[in-house]
């Protein structure tokens, strides 16, 4: 059975339009976050774009800027709700999935090592406003 076509229709229905209420600067509720500290979200012609800041010492770390998949919150609706992100960093795979809630970007990301160090995988949940809303 060949899933490609029905991904590509599927992938450019969910595409029609980016919300307002997604782009913008998203700053994590936890001020002490050993996480994920900031989010950007932009448009960039339709397509949504991911850029995540890192804690790390003295500034954040710029993970770097992917296109997010996002996906519509009912078949009938054609603008996102949610969104996913994929970052690799060679030693760590971390997905994000994402969704705005009364006005809250919740954001679970899954880690899992890839470099043989033993370190167990982990999930974590973090929450974030608009800065610029």
């Amino acid at each position: 059975m060949d899933l490609s076509k029905d991904k590509t229709e599927l992938s450019e229905w969910a595409a029609s339009g980016v919300p307002d209420l997604l782009p913008g600067t998203w700053i994590n509720t936890n001020g002490a976050s050993r996480g994920i500290t900031r989010v950007v979200l932009t448009d960039r012609g339709g397509e949504l774009a991911m850029r995540a800041y890192g804690d790390c010492d003295p500034s954040p770390c710029d993970w770097g800027e992917v296109t997010a998949c996002f996906f519509p919150k009912e078949i009938c609706f054609h603008e996102a709700m949610a969104f996913t992100a994929f970052y690799d960093f060679g030693f760590m795979e971390s997905h994000l999935l994402a969704h705005v809630k009364l006005g809250v970007l919740v954001v679970a990301k899954f880690d899992r090592f890839k470099d043989g160090s033993g370190r167990s995988n982990y999930f974590s949940r973090e929450f974030f406003y608009r800065l610029d809303a």
